[in-house]
């Protein structure tokens, strides 16, 4: 009977305030809707990314070091237990000024097996001088752009040119977001990356080393599974970090002491011969005497020669 009685409430409740009924009905269906279709699209987003970070090879690891990153390194790493692939690649950031306004560039050298840039227009720059530009600048194909440094530092410091020529525009996998990062030059913000080849940088040693995971292909990107894998085996790159640090700050303080040792070598060399300059007019001096005495006795006769003739 009281169940009735409530069933019978509840329809004339919403006979009375249809119009609101019909309004909280959709609000909650439209909620629902948008809920089931954010939880549906996760999974196929990330299953989108990770065969994009497939198809361009995208690094899973990424190492830095101070002192800079040798051949050396890169093939210890490449030996650690569970890596893939491992490849040095260089970069640094500068200014440019267009049009008044101040951008600060990323500029990194194209890779050969990780982090494959997907060109939008142009080509790949293949010599040192050109450059591909990010496809969210305004640069234009054949533009030339004029580097700074923004420190106390010349640009061909780290380059063989301070001008680039722009002969292509792309996307790279290693920036998913609109952010390109952060700087210590200019107004602290990168505004784009460019790629150049290789070969463009004029430094001795790699300025950071890029990982991929064996197996980590077969995970998709960002899951447990894939997180796990990576991070066991980046702690047993970091295992061998310790000894590759000690091995290059033994290389640095030898080369160091090699150079210490040839100025101390040239300065002895220099100290020397000026010792020996200064000793060599010593052993000339009775030869220039005799010679100033014979010049003075020929300024005497000739002296005496002209007095006689002008008497005449």
């Amino acid at each position: 009977m009281a169940r009735k009685i409530t069933r019978k409430n509840f329809y004339m409740e919403i006979r009375r305030n249809f119009g609101r009924f019909i309004s909280i009905l959709f609000i909650v269906a439209l909620g629902v809707a948008f809920f089931s279709g954010i939880r549906a699209s996760e999974p196929s987003m990330r299953i989108t990314g990770d065969a994009y970070f497939d198809e361009s090879d995208l690094m899973d690891i990424k190492a830095v070091s101070t002192l800079g990153i040798t051949k050396e390194d890169v093939s210890a790493v490449g030996n650690v237990k569970g890596v893939g692939k491992a490849e040095g690649a260089y970069s640094a950031d500068f200014l440019n000024i267009k049009n008044k306004k101040q951008y600060v560039l990323h500029v990194m050298s194209a890779m050969e097996d990780m982090n494959k840039i997907t060109v939008r227009e142009g080509r790949m720059p293949e010599k040192a001088g050109e450059c591909l530009v990010d496809d969210q600048m305004n640069y234009k194909i054949g533009e030339t752009i004029k580097l700074k440094s923004g420190t106390d530092d010349k640009v061909t410091d780290t380059l063989k040119t301070d001008e680039l020529k722009v002969v292509g525009k792309g996307n790279s996998p290693y920036y998913i977001s609109l952010s390109r990062g952060s700087t210590t030059i200019g107004t602290g913000t990168i505004s784009g990356f460019v790629v150049v080849p290789e070969k463009t940088f004029d430094l001795d040693v790699y300025t950071e080393m890029y990982v991929q995971v064996a197996g980590a292909k077969d995970l998709t990107a960002y899951t447990k599974a894939y997180k796990e894998k990576v991070k066991t085996v980046q702690k047993r790159i970091e295992a061998i970090t310790e000894e590759r640090g000690k091995i290059r700050k033994s290389e640095l303080e030898d080369k160091a002491n090699e150079k210490l040792a040839k100025a101390q070598k040239s300065w002895m060399m220099a100290k020397r011969n000026r010792s020996r300059s200064l000793r060599m007019p010593k052993s000339r001096l009775p030869m220039e005497r005799r010679r100033f005495r014979r010049q003075k006795k020929r300024l005497r006769v000739e002296s005496r020669r002209l007095q006689q003739q002008s008497r005449r």
